[in-house]
């Protein structure tokens, strides 16, 4: 029995010593990473929390337990630090709307990467690549490309959401801006990706489904059954692109019509190495994604306003009352729509207020170091400014968090052009801007 305790005791002294030992390891190597991010990185010497230098569990921390409240604390960190901190180990962040076009510049200007942190798996990190695949994709979001969708695609759907909301008319119904717009934006994008689409429009509920990429689709299904709606359109996006391949493989591919997004892809320039099924369908699912959501919060933001002050109501009653005078026999064209001044003064305080992206978008120089004032940013340090704080700046915008559309009106302060960015600039600006 003794030889068995003692048997027992050397056992679990192999696994106490082999626990201390990882222990150990771990401790040498956090410390060595604190001295080396305080002390020794390219970007020691610049200004921030030394908490934050020393760890990216910050940014965990108050992105995930406090659901993407990061962008509070680098607003914070603005104000007790100056224009440009350190927000990360890796990252700096600049609050200066004067050097914004230094950061998001056009290629001609400077080799631009994208930051690996927060590009993976939309496959746009390199310069090179993106630059490929963004080039054919131009002339399709062009001003010409969107205008030819006017008459096919925007204003049949428009034409299905208002028939939606004059069938719920009386009912008591209550009715989700957010949803209705989501589904009229998602079959908008939709047709103009795939030839065939699920039509959003028709569910009763708007399909309020979850867009979902990087999750295993059985994991989704349990999770919420109607994201199978989802993983169904992505199916239909793989047969849409193998259907186009295949006939532009035997020359059958139709000429008379105005091809989708992706059936315009495969018959491109872009090499074969581009045109495989996954990469198209991730393609298809980061623009179902980015033209789908980022409008319809803008819609049901504006409509809000719309509804919600009759100051507003209005006005934009009384602008468009002669243009909307042969609705719905003649709907009025983007070209005529876009001259309207408060019109396009409600939808720039809309773009500017509901924050399509808050998060910075961090860009990366490979080639050459960024000098901004007195401070030298070494080449490969990724460097970023936030759409948030550029629109709440209260030296352009009197009242920042009010929602003005008369500040748009008659001669506005350039100042207010030059802090707006909701589409970013640069090479790398919103395709979907036009």
């Amino acid at each position: 029995m003794a030889a068995i305790i003692v048997s027992a005791i050397a056992d679990l002294n192999k696994y106490v010593i082999a626990g201390l030992a990882l222990l150990a390891s771990i401790t040498v190597y956090s410390v060595y990473h604190v001295i080396y991010n305080l002390f020794f990185s390219p970007i020691a010497g610049f200004p921030g929390s030394k908490l934050a230098a020393t760890t990216g569990w910050v940014e965990f921390y108050y992105d995930y337990f406090k659901q993407g409240a990061y962008i509070y604390e680098i607003e914070k960190m603005h104000q007790k630090y100056g224009p440009i901190v350190r927000i990360n180990p890796e990252e700096l962040s600049i609050h200066d709307p004067t050097f914004y076009n230094e950061i998001y510049c056009i290629e001609s200007k400077r080799r631009t990467d994208n930051y690996n942190h927060f590009g993976k798996g939309i496959d746009f990190d390199d310069h090179d690549a993106h630059r490929r695949r963004r080039k054919p994709l131009e002339p399709y979001f062009s001003r010409k490309g969107v205008m030819e969708l006017e008459k096919t695609t925007l204003h049949p759907t428009v034409r299905k959401l208002e028939k939606r909301f004059q069938a719920l008319k009386g009912t008591g119904t209550v009715v989700r801006l957010d949803y209705a717009f989501t589904a009229y934006t998602g079959d908008v994008i939709g047709q103009v990706c795939c030839e065939d689409r699920e039509e959003f429009l028709e569910d009763p509920e708007f399909a309020p489904y979850c867009i979902v990429n990087l999750i295993p689709e059985s994991v989704i299904t349990w999770a919420d059954p109607r994201s199978k709606k989802m993983i169904e359109y992505k199916q239909l996006t793989n047969r849409h692109i193998e259907i186009a391949k295949s006939q532009k493989l035997q020359g059958t591919e139709s000429k008379n019509q105005r091809p989708s997004l992706l059936r315009y892809l495969v018959n491109s320039d872009l090499p074969e190495s581009e045109l495989s099924v996954e990469r198209l369908t991730k393609e298809a699912q980061v623009l179902l994604g980015a033209g789908t959501v980022s409008t319809a919060r803008t819609l049901d933001f504006v409509c809000y306003y719309i509804l919600a002050n009759k100051d507003i109501q209005a006005k934009l009653q009384n602008e468009l009352r002669d243009i909307m005078s042969n609705y719905p026999e003649q709907i009025p064209s983007f070209v005529q729509l876009e001259k309207l001044p408060y019109l396009t003064s409600l939808i720039k305080e809309g773009l500017r207020l509901s924050f399509g992206n808050m998060h910075r978008l961090p860009r990366v120089f490979p080639d050459a170091a960024i000098q901004y004032k007195q401070w030298t940013i070494p080449p490969g340090v990724p460097m970023g400014m936030s759409a948030y704080l550029m629109h709440i700046d209260p030296t352009a915008y009197e009242n920042p968090f009010t929602f003005d559309p008369d500040r748009w009106m008659g001669e506005p302060s350039p100042l207010l052009a030059r802090n707006y960015v909701p589409f970013t600039r640069g090479s790398r600006n919103c395709l979907g801007m036009k």
